[in-house]
């Protein structure tokens, strides 16, 4: 018996719960207020994962929309780099990870310039260069964005955990899949070939 879209879904939310994808911290800026589904005991805010689900959607759709080569992906957080850098492998976009060169994006001397259509970031705050440089370079920028995070200069905005050891590998996991989804590649065999643990710093240690 085939699963059922319903039936996916609910096991993609799980899986994200799982993960870790819905904790958020113990501050809830104004602008990540309706993302939240509620606050736990110990002041954690909980973020919902059916709009972390919609607005990973949203963004492989936008992502599909560009030529690979013109999709920067930036994350200097250590728990992002890897996941980044498979997601670019996957889906031929262009990732920068670590430290981010000053004036990438905004000065054309450069050897390493770049012109993109589409920045994705994995944390406005780790990635504050990347998101500032596209709003000077008038680049849409899509982040991650956690209850924390303030989104200034951010045109689509994830809610989720964006600092978790498995919450981002499964985010970029996801949104590789649904990219190649909208592009109309992700054939039966490719999609068994991306798996999770690729995402996964090998030598992440248990939570």
């Amino acid at each position: 018996m085939s699963t059922t879209p319903e039936q996916k879904e609910i096991e993609v939310l799980e899986a994200f719960v799982k993960n870790g994808l819905h904790l958020g911290s113990r501050i809830k800026v104004k602008h990540m207020e309706r993302f939240v589904f509620r606050m736990r005991p110990d002041g954690i805010y909980l973020i919902d994962v059916k709009k972390t689900l919609e607005r990973l959607n949203i963004a492989a759709r936008m992502i599909s929309y560009f030529p690979p080569e013109k999709v920067v992906v930036v994350s200097t957080h250590v728990y992002g780099i890897k996941p980044v850098q498979q997601f670019c492998d996957v889906t031929g976009c262009i990732p920068i990870v670590g430290k981010m060169k000053a004036g990438i994006f905004t000065n054309k001397m450069l050897k390493n310039y770049m012109e993109p259509d589409l920045v994705v970031v994995s944390d406005p705050r780790y990635d504050s260069q990347a998101v500032e440089e596209a709003a000077i370079a008038r680049i849409p920028v899509i982040a991650m964005c956690s209850t924390d995070n303030l989104c200034s200069n951010v045109d689509l905005v994830i809610p989720m955990n964006n600092r978790g050891k498995s919450s981002l590998p499964y985010a970029f996991w996801y949104l590789a899949r649904r990219v190649l989804e909208e592009r109309g590649a992700l054939t039966p065999e490719l999609e068994a070939s991306i798996r999770p643990e690729n995402f996964i710093t090998e030598t992440m240690e248990e939570d």
